[in-house]
């Protein structure tokens, strides 16, 4: 085992999302993003900035292909981390996630993007759905 990696990326509340449900290459991630408070050039052109002490993350999941019976699994381990009703709403999840930059695990309270998915078949005699990859952005609050 290399350093503080347990072997997962991310977990929704307390649950493991299994890395099987990635793609190859299918963990993007912007950690610790510097948030600018303020920031100005003096009469001798020298920048001035003032960054806030709070950073923040944005992943991308790039989730492979899955029946419909997997997308349900999917949608149950993001739902265990949803905070409360009114988080439902605002897609809000708790995560603990691998920080690529700190190169340790780092909790946080995140918001889900907009979603597209795409079906590839329908198997009507089988009552399934296939769905194409598709990409899921978490950006923290």
């Amino acid at each position: 085992m290399a350093g503080n990696f347990q072997g997962w990326l991310i977990k929704f509340g307390d649950v493991q999302l299994p890395n099987s449900f990635l793609l190859a290459d299918g963990w993007e991630s912007t950690p610790n993003q510097r948030l600018e408070i303020d920031a100005y050039r003096d009469a001798n052109a020298l920048l001035h900035r003032e960054t806030s002490d709070k950073f923040k993350t944005k992943l991308k999941l790039n989730i492979r292909e899955m029946t419909l019976l997997e997308r349900i699994a999917f949608n149950n381990v993001i739902g265990l981390a949803t905070l409360s009703v009114n988080d439902k709403k605002q897609r809000k999840v708790a995560i603990t996630y691998w920080n690529d930059e700190t190169l340790e695990y780092t909790y946080g309270e995140f918001y889900i993007t907009d979603t597209t998915y795409v079906i590839h078949n329908i198997d009507e005699e089988k009552c399934d759905i296939e769905y194409n990859p598709f990409t899921v952005t978490l950006i923290e609050y």
